[in-house]
């Protein structure tokens, strides 16, 4: 092999394919901390006030529904994480969204008590859920990414379609755009809402928001796969 070559896969390493699923478990294990940070502050419901149930249920939504979308989202690669390919950086992606689900668990504390004052809660609760929706942007501009990435030479997918034996074919993967555009959308929703923050009554709208974005994934999901 000649020097040039070993540096060029020491940048771009072959695509190959896993069946160990070994990064959607360590994640699956990561989602669960957060939602025990938040079922242990969902014990407090009735003694906290009306915008921090609001942010309880926004946090508790945003966190279900995103680990709902990441099990069934169809993009979900079958390739190997390595260093430095496309599945590392959307491997990556979902981790910086995990250091933001812990945030927006953690702002209240366990107890009640020390809490933020109603306004600020509500811009800052607002703020992080419009980052984690720009992540996933850019989680669904990776996989579009994916789709049209090629070998040096041009000519074959470097992440062609995976068969039902878990081995790679010399297809292409179906270019779906209507996920990217599904998010585009909603993160204007949520972006609009972010700048009305001001009202602590935000929050409710931000819940139906993220209710409103799961549905529509969830209905695109099950379009798609019938």
């Amino acid at each position: 092999m000649r020097f040039l070559q070993r540096i060029a896969l020491s940048i771009r390493p072959p695509a190959s394919t896993s069946s160990a699923d070994t990064s959607l478990r360590y994640t699956d294990i990561l989602f669960g901390f957060v939602i025990k940070e938040l079922f242990t502050r969902l014990q407090n419901w009735p003694s906290v006030n009306w915008t921090v149930k609001a942010h309880l249920l926004v946090g508790t939504t945003l966190v279900l529904g995103s680990w709902i979308g990441y099990r069934r989202s169809l993009n979900r690669t079958s390739y190997d994480v390595k260093f430095f390919n496309l599945p590392f950086f959307r491997f990556l992606a979902d981790q910086l969204m995990l250091i933001l689900y812990f945030r927006i668990a953690v702002i209240t504390n366990v107890d009640g008590t020390g809490l933020p004052d109603d306004q600020t809660l509500a811009t800052h609760t607002a703020s992080l859920v419009v980052a984690v929706f720009a992540l996933y942007l850019v989680w669904d501009a990776l996989a579009i990414w994916m789709v049209f990435a090629k070998t040096d030479g041009g000519a074959v997918p470097l992440y062609p379609k995976v068969g039902d034996d878990g081995k790679k074919t010399t297809e292409r993967q179906k270019f779906e755009p209507a996920g990217i555009c599904i998010t585009a959308f909603f993160l204007s929703l949520v972006s609009i809402c972010w700048c009305r923050s001001q009202s602590p009554e935000s929050l409710w709208i931000l819940v139906a928001i993220l209710l409103g974005y799961r549905w529509v994934k969830e209905v695109r999901t099950s379009w798609t796969s019938a």
